[in-house]
């Protein structure tokens, strides 16, 4: 009976990452809040003044989208503090579109999130004076994009096949459905 207790007490120590994410989250708001001040505040001064005169309109929009992008990071952590908390804790008073009802969602939303940050810092080399090959860079961020958003399609046709009723319950067999499928409309073709 202590041990069961002691099991089911275990899941508030789920409190620390719901603590540690939302506290990071409100951190991110508040550094992309300073860095909107600052931005319209160098706007204001002068474009001319403020940044390169290599590709100023590009300097803007990357700095603007940087900014964009930590309140997107934030927003994501804050999603999954409440998730974890929803999980783990107990269910909370929130809109359908927040309520998170597995893992999975969460680890959705993280690699959604590893997308987002891969292209932000892709985009940020683009506009940045180099000496060299932006296809060396472009291959090895676009790799890891690739197969995060092949393993998303893979596991939404788990889910989907799931909800469906249609027991394909291994990665493996999504993917050889998936080779197959694209082997036959191959044939089709010829």
């Amino acid at each position: 009976m202590k041990i069961v207790r002691f099991i089911a007490g275990m899941r508030f120590s789920v409190l620390i990452p719901v603590i540690g994410l939302a506290i990071a989250a409100c951190a991110l708001f508040i550094k992309g809040g300073v860095d909107i001040v600052h931005f319209v505040g160098k706007l204001f001064i002068g474009v001319a003044e403020s940044y390169p005169e290599t590709y100023p309109e590009a300097n803007i929009i990357v700095e603007i989208v940087e900014t964009v992008h930590l309140f997107l990071v934030g927003t994501v952590l804050f999603l999954t503090s409440f998730g974890l908390y929803q999980l783990f804790i107990q269910p909370l008073p929130l809109p359908g579109w927040l309520k998170i009802n597995d893992i999975e969602e969460l680890e959705l939303n993280l690699v959604g999130l590893t997308i987002v940050v891969l292209g932000v810092n892709f985009l940020s080399i683009i506009f940045e004076p180099h000496e060299v090959n932006l296809a060396v860079y472009g291959i090895g961020y676009a790799l890891p994009i690739a197969a995060l958003a092949y393993f998303m399609k893979v596991r939404s046709q788990i889910h989907k096949k799931n909800g469906e009723e249609e027991h394909l319950t291994t990665l493996e067999e999504v993917v050889s459905a998936d080779i197959e499928s694209s082997w036959l409309s191959s044939r089709k073709e010829d």
